[in-house]
């Protein structure tokens, strides 16, 4: 991944292999996930760097 790139939230579900209901409840009701960018006012996204960060910190549980 490049760093300074942006992952939607259907990448990161594909990416993590967990829907996209998942993933948001991992965000917004778990605090599992870091917090995403908001896009354009209404979309979600991660910075690739930030999210390749927070896998090797956890190991890539989720």
């Amino acid at each position: 991944m490049i760093n300074n790139q942006i992952i939607s939230l259907t990448d990161l579900a594909q990416l993590l292999n967990k829907s996209k209901v998942s993933i948001w409840r991992y965000w917004k009701k778990d605090r599992v996930l870091p917090p995403p960018i908001l896009l354009n006012g209404k979309c979600l996204g991660w910075k690739t760097s930030v999210i390749t960060q927070w896998l090797d910190d956890n190991q890539g549980s989720v």
